[in-house]
């Protein structure tokens, strides 16, 4: 016989809700880094980068992301991953937001900065959540979920480059 359950000890149908919403930050952390890329031709061909300032762009994300990932990881288990992931996510979201503001390089290298710094989150605390929330013998089923969503992520963005590749030369706001 089964112990009965505490109460701040979920129910399998909350933890599959915590499972899918974690899927879903996660895919937000996946589009929101694919934005400049995406948009690479009308920002190089609006604010006159050349091809090495587009490089240093897109790596720029990856420099701060994988340089904090392990101190990230250590902040969620000292203070909470709940707490590390929604703060993690506000400062993504303000700097993807803010790209559309951006008329130099500066500023779009800070933000590609601050994007990774953001995003350094989504790992070490989706993962820490799910050690938390679902138990041992589930896990090999919750993180093919993570799985799936990143492969998903992938084929969305390639699409998504795409359709902007057809559309490119006419203007903005045409879009």
């Amino acid at each position: 016989m089964k112990p009965p359950r505490t109460a701040s000890e979920p129910t399998a149908g909350t933890r599959w809700w915590i499972v899918g919403l974690l899927a879903v930050a996660l895919f937000i952390n996946y589009v929101d880094r694919g934005a400049v890329p995406t948009a690479a031709h009308l920002i190089q061909d609006e604010l006159g980068f050349s091809a090495r300032q587009l490089g240093l762009l897109f790596s720029a994300f990856f420099w701060s992301y994988t340089l904090l990932q392990i101190p990230v990881g250590w902040v969620a288990e000292r203070y909470g991953a709940q707490r590390v992931l929604a703060g993690g996510l506000v400062v993504w979201a303000c700097a993807t937001m803010l790209v559309g503001l951006a008329q130099s390089f500066a500023a779009l290298l800070a933000l590609r900065l601050l994007l990774g710094i953001g995003e350094s989150a989504a790992f070490p605390s989706v993962s820490k959540l799910l050690a938390t929330v679902v138990p041992v013998k589930s896990l090999g089923t919750a993180n093919p979920h993570n799985v799936i969503k990143a492969t998903f992520d992938a084929l969305v963005q390639l699409r998504d480059r795409g359709e902007v590749a057809l559309m490119r030369g006419k203007q903005v706001e045409d879009l």
